[in-house]
């Protein structure tokens, strides 16, 4: 069969789908990755045949100006969700005649997307393929259209309304997280199908002292601001980051993702060692906890690594919901980002470190994860959903 996935053009909304798409590819079907910028990267480096889908649109700019507008992350909730919806419709608007075009002409059976990016779903009502709702982490229906109906070329190959919803979920997210997650669509009227977070962080060199616990039983502390580490004041969060670890008597990884933290924050102390970039989910194993910008992404490579966590979230996007969730599961302690200081970092480093119930209940989400059903098993179903399919 012929599998077309597409995402928005971010690192942390690619990678979760991309252990689908290998699997999918390793099982011997065609796999087709649409999308734009870092998208493309990020998918080929991964082994996976890639498809500009930007239109000659520069849609990681979209992205790029949406999150390092500081208003952006001021906006009380419920204005943060519909101006971070609206952005994302934005992108997807613009990838829609690309998606439509691939998906019909290339021949598409599936088409996978996540729910930030429902407009997949017209893509593959337009060319009569099997619509894949692809999670990134937590559950989440699909976002609002933000449009009266779909655009006029589409209207012309027979679909007049949006689609009501998907034909089939891929969920990444376990049990005794939903259970406290209020982004939880509850019952849904196509199959959901459970699949093994594999936490996919890209790829990188490794240095051997990762593989090994620190000298002493010192404790090894990660921290990542993902793709954010030079935008809306992660600098100066940052810096106090660095500086709650000071009394710690602990090693600690950072992860800048390029950025040249020396400009940021200044000289490092000595026990701060710094990698470019490596997959998170290759440093987490002798990790004792994991500071991060409270993104899924590293929210769940933390979780299927069994590893307590410091979130720091900021009122944009998934990051508040994603805070509360780790949180009330018992896996983490987190501190709102107006309100880091080293001080507030490092009592709640020491609370994780010190007790023993956040390693416990981390763990215990790490094995609930692990026995979730893998992505070629859920390849197979989702062959068999498209196959029973009459064009």
């Amino acid at each position: 069969m012929r599998i077309l996935f597409t995402t928005t053009p971010t690192f942390s909304h690619t990678t979760p789908m991309v252990p689908l798409a290998q699997a999918a590819r390793l099982a011997g079907h065609q796999v087709l990755f649409a999308g734009s910028g870092v998208t493309l990267k990020t998918a080929a480096g991964a082994g996976l045949p890639v498809l500009d889908a930007g239109g000659g649109h520069d849609l990681q700019e979209i992205h790029r100006s949406f999150v390092s507008n500081p208003a952006n992350h001021m906006l009380p909730s419920d204005e943060a969700v519909k101006a971070f919806v609206g952005m994302m419709s934005q992108i997807g608007q613009l990838m829609l005649p690309s998606l439509v075009q691939t998906a019909r002409e290339w021949g598409a059976d599936i088409v996978v997307t996540p729910a930030w990016l429902p407009w997949g779903m017209l893509a593959a009502r337009a060319s009569g393929a099997l619509s894949v709702l692809h999670g990134i982490g937590l559950r989440y229906p699909a976002v609002p259209w933000m449009a009266m109906q779909p655009p006029e070329f589409v209207r012309q190959l027979g679909v007049t309304e949006f689609p009501d919803h998907c034909d089939a979920e891929v969920a990444l997210s376990p049990a005794s997280l939903e259970a406290f997650s209020p982004t939880a669509p509850g019952d849904v009227p196509f199959p959901v199908l459970n699949m093994r977070p594999c936490t996919y962080n890209g790829s990188g060199q490794l240095e051997p002292w990762l593989l090994r616990k620190p000298d002493g039983d010192r404790p090894r502390i990660a921290i990542t601001m993902g793709t954010a580490t030079a935008v809306h004041s992660w600098p100066t969060v940052l810096k106090a980051v660095v500086e709650g670890t000071a009394d710690l008597d602990a090693e600690v990884v950072l992860l800048p993702g390029g950025v040249d933290v020396a400009s940021i924050i200044g000289p490092l102390p000595g026990h701060v060692k710094v990698l470019d970039f490596v997959p998170l989910s290759a440093v987490l194993p002798r990790c004792d906890a994991l500071v991060h910008h409270s993104g899924m992404n590293s929210m769940f490579s933390a979780l299927a690594a069994g590893v307590p966590q410091i979130p720091l979230p900021v009122a944009a996007g998934d990051a508040p919901v994603n805070a509360m969730v780790a949180g009330r599961r018992g896996t983490s302690v987190s501190v709102d980002r107006t309100a880091v200081t080293p001080e507030a970092i490092g009592k709640a480093l020491r609370e994780v470190l010190q007790t023993s119930s956040y390693r416990t209940a981390s763990e215990e989400v790490a094995a609930e994860m692990a026995a979730m059903p893998s992505p070629y098993e859920v390849v197979g179903q989702l062959v068999e959903l498209a196959g029973a399919r009459t064009r």
